[in-house]
Formats: C-alpha cells, sequence, structure tokens
C-alpha cells in the first residue's frame, strides 16, 4: 500500500494545505518524496508516500521516465499485465516498477485508453505538461481508492484517502 496526493490550485492554498500529506504517512514508511512546481503546472504538489516493493533504486514517485520528459506520474496499487503489455507494445522500459507502463499506455491511448488496457488494482494521476492537463484512473472496483476533491475556487485536490483532503476549504471570491 503506498500514498498518493496532490493539489493543484493557487500557491497559497498549498502552502496551506501541505500539512495534510502527512495524514497518510502510515501508507508507505519506505521513503517520501514532494514534487512543486513542475514545468505548465506552476500551483501544483505532487506527494508520495513509498511502501517500497518493486524496484528499489528507480520506482520512487512522482514517477518520470526520459523518453516521456512531460509525463508525471504518482500511483497506488499493482498492475498484473505490466510485463505482457510492454512485448505486446514493445515499450522500453527504463525502471522495474509495474506502474511505468501506465506513462506508456497514456502516451499512445490517452488517459481512457490506458485505463483500459490495464488488468490490476490500481489508482494513478498522470500529470500531462505539454497539454496542459491531469487525469485520473481507477481500477473497475476501486480496490486502490482515489478521492478527489474540487473546491469552489477551482483547487483540484487528490488522495489515497479522504482524511488528506478533508481540510480544503473554498477561498472568499
Amino acid at each position: 500500500m503506498c500514498g498518493i496526493w496532490a493539489l493543484f490550485g493557487s500557491y497559497e492554498v498549498i502552502q496551506k494545505q501541505i500539512s495534510n500529506v502527512l495524514k497518510i504517512a502510515h501508507r508507505g514508511p519506505d521513503a517520501f518524496r514532494v514534487e512543486t512546481n513542475m514545468h505548465f503546472f506552476p500551483h501544483c504538489c505532487l506527494a508520495f508516500h513509498r511502501l517500497s516493493v518493486v524496484d528499489d533504486l528507480y520506482g520512487m514517485q512522482p514517477m518520470r521516465v526520459n523518453i516521456l520528459p512531460f509525463l508525471w506520474l504518482i500511483y497506488n496499487g499493482e498492475i498484473y499485465n505490466h510485463k505482457a503489455l510492454g512485448k505486446e507494445h514493445g515499450f522500453n522500459y527504463q525502471t522495474q516498477c509495474d506502474g511505468e507502463v501506465i506513462l506508456h499506455l497514456y502516451a499512445r491511448y490517452g488517459a481512457e485508453g490506458a485505463a483500459a488496457h490495464l488488468d490490476g488494482v490500481f489508482a494513478f494521476c498522470v500529470i500531462d505538461t505539454e497539454k496542459g492537463q491531469v487525469h485520473l484512473g481507477r481500477d473497475t472496483y476501486g480496490v486502490r481508492p482515489a478521492f478527489k476533491l474540487l473546491s469552489d475556487d477551482g483547487v483540484l485536490a487528490i488522495c489515497s484517502e479522504a482524511k488528506g483532503d478533508v481540510l480544503l476549504r473554498s477561498s472568499p471570491r
């Protein structure tokens, strides 16, 4: 079990809400990482609590791979068919992490196509800095949860557990 947390909004909101990421620290005791202000997404924050299962060295998230530098990924789960998909589609994996297949599938088929190809239990957030888009995906049964909250003032929050987003409030207009 890992923990994903993301916030897209103003710098002020991120500054006030960043402590919420600690509410899901129990989901990943092995490592923790935060990325902010990515190219074309100046007011965002991605965080990841890792329970290391596969690829200790290169499996850390938020994930990017050299051949797809405009894509960022945070995800929780297990992709059962990642090796088969790699062979079938000729993907050149740069890690041994099963989630990397999400980036390759997204680049080729888009968000819905990527999710449709996956067999497993997962929740993911792909950030496409080239297109300026954020995409969420989840397994059909929601085995790996992904809670999202869109505030009245346009702030988008994503978390593995609802308590990571619960303090988000709308700013006065």
